[in-house]
């Protein structure tokens, strides 16, 4: 049941074409590699997984956050774990829209 909420989630947020493609990928790897292991993410780990600079990477977990994906505790504080809750959205009623 949790991997296909998770399926879920990851799908709804590709299709997003409001977010910047690093916060889809961002978001892409959080669902992936970082969320439900023991140990939070901080800035520096996921800067070097999306293989992007920290600002970059806060840029990105803050559009995150403001379009409604996620919340954050300490968003942006180097070498503090973030603490990180994913809102479930729906998945929109037609398909991403292609340039």
């Amino acid at each position: 049941m949790l991997e296909q909420a998770k399926d879920r989630w990851l799908r709804a947020l590709m299709y997003d074409r409001g977010l910047c493609l690093a916060a889809r990928v961002l978001g892409a790897v959080l669902i992936s590699d970082f969320l439900g292991n023991t140990r939070a993410p901080d800035i520096d780990a996921l800067a070097k997984a999306l293989c992007v600079s920290p600002r970059i990477t806060k840029r990105a977990l803050n559009q995150l956050e403001q379009a409604g994906w996620l919340t954050s505790a300490n968003p942006g504080k180097r070498g503090k774990p973030l603490h990180l809750t994913l809102i479930d959205r729906p998945l929109p009623t037609s398909g991403p829209s292609r340039p």
